[in-house]
């Protein structure tokens, strides 16, 4: 299992007008074989930062997304917003326990 997790600080105003592009990425993503979890997550604190959360079954998953219209067609839509700054890594892990719920 491959978990990615990062965060986007986005220019002013930014995540408000790429969210529709954002809402398809989501949902195009979800549908893709070997995607166990995608989302993305605004901070309550600070509406510029955007929380990035991601499972995938292995890198042939990730590789096969990293591949796809849909995201050459979300990179396109994004590539000319204002990013302040960006942290996002991929991390390998196969042991999990439930902290909470089930």
């Amino acid at each position: 299992m491959i978990i990615v997790q990062g965060e986007v600080k986005f220019g002013a105003g930014e995540i408000d007008r790429l969210a529709a592009a954002m809402k398809a990425q989501i949902e195009a993503t979800r549908a893709e074989e070997g995607c166990e979890h995608y989302a993305y997550g605004r901070d309550v604190l600070d509406p510029d930062l955007l929380h990035v959360s991601e499972r995938w079954r292995d890198d042939d998953a990730i590789a096969a997304h990293m591949a796809s219209a849909h995201m050459a067609a979300f990179g396109a839509e994004v590539g000319g917003a204002q990013v302040e700054r960006m942290s996002i890594k991929a991390y390998e892990g196969e042991f999990q326990r439930t902290l909470m719920g089930e």
